[in-house]
């Protein structure tokens, strides 16, 4: 099971349920606006037995190279595949 978290008090909470997933999801559901910050500041509060997911606002290449290299396990993207001519095409320029 998948947790997601917008901040830290949720993360704290998160935590107390030992779920192997928590999800950090980037984008502020008040203001919708996105920020892999979020991830990046949550991130050293998730103990290295958790998989770490980080959500919304990957959109490109760089986004991807960010959170692999502050040790992200997994990615959530949507809107960037949903908005792309050719969602497979996207896919492969994102990850590849």
């Amino acid at each position: 099971m998948l947790v997601e978290v917008h901040d830290g008090a949720e993360l704290d909470r998160a935590l107390r349920l030992k779920t192997p997933l928590v999800g950090i999801n980037n984008r502020n559901l008040r203001t919708f606006e996105v920020t892999l910050d979020t991830t990046l500041g949550l991130l050293p509060r998730v103990p290295p037995d958790r998989l770490l997911v980080t959500e919304s606002g990957i959109l490109a290449p760089a986004d991807v190279r960010r959170m692999r290299e502050a040790q992200v396990h997994a990615f959530l993207v949507g809107e960037a595949f949903m908005r792309a001519p050719d969602p497979g095409l996207a896919l492969a320029a994102l990850f590849g």
